[in-house]
This record gives structure tokens, sequence and C-alpha cells, in this order.
């Protein structure tokens, strides 16, 4: 529980500053390794159709946890948490769910800090 809570500040802190002006690699990386411990889906993904009724498939480019690459997912619409997500076709994105049904909600920018500290983890194969 603490490590989801750690977590959660960690993401949250990101909304308010840049990675680089947060807090260093290392606690970057240990963030990283959490997150991934306590989601259920962490891929990298491009939007590539987007039904009118919000509801949005995305093309797995790189898995760090969940589907393998290449294969596609579907992203849901919440409105009661956050009625500003919208997904655009061609879109790349990080989504990172911790919950059954991956929403727009778990949509995190291409520039996220977490996207480069995944890839070193991948990289380590740890």
């Amino acid at each position: 529980m603490r490590a989801l809570f750690t977590t959660v500040l960690l993401l949250a802190a990101h909304h308010a500053a840049n990675a680089c002006d947060c807090f260093p690699p290392e606690l970057q990386i240990k963030t990283a390794r959490d997150a991934l411990q306590l989601a259920r889906l962490a891929v990298y993904g491009r939007v590539v159709e987007v039904a009118a009724s919000g509801k949005a498939r995305v093309l797995v480019l790189e898995s760090f946890k969940g589907p393998p690459a290449q294969s596609t997912i579907e992203l849901t619409p919440d409105p009661t948490q956050c009625p500003a997500a919208r997904l655009t076709p061609g879109e790349e994105a990080l989504v990172l769910s911790f919950q059954d049904a991956a929403t727009a909600c778990d949509k995190r920018p291409p520039d996220h800090y977490l996207v480069p500290a995944f890839r070193t983890i991948a990289a380590k194969g740890s």
C-alpha cells in the first residue's frame, strides 16, 4: 500500500513540474519499477481509431506489461473521472492502468518521465 501511495504522489508531482526538476533518475527508476509491479497494463502506443462514443483502439508499439507489441487495446472514455480526456487518431501516449479496464484517464503524454524509465528497465531485463 505504501508503494502505491508513493507512486501516486510521484505521478501527481510530475504534472506540476518537469521530471528533470522533480527528482533524480534513481528515484525515477524506483518509481517506474513500483508502477510496473502494481500496474495491470503499461504500454506505449498509437491511437488508430476513435469511435463516436469516445472508445479508442490503441496499437501497442512497446509493451512494458500486458499485451505484446503490435496488438491492440481498447480505451473507454470515463467522463465521471476525467471528462476532459480525449483521444485523437495518430496520437501516441503511455497507457498506464492499475484497474481491470483501461480508460482515457490512464493516458499519459509521450514525454512522461516513466517512458524512458520503463525503457531502461526493459533494456536491463529487470
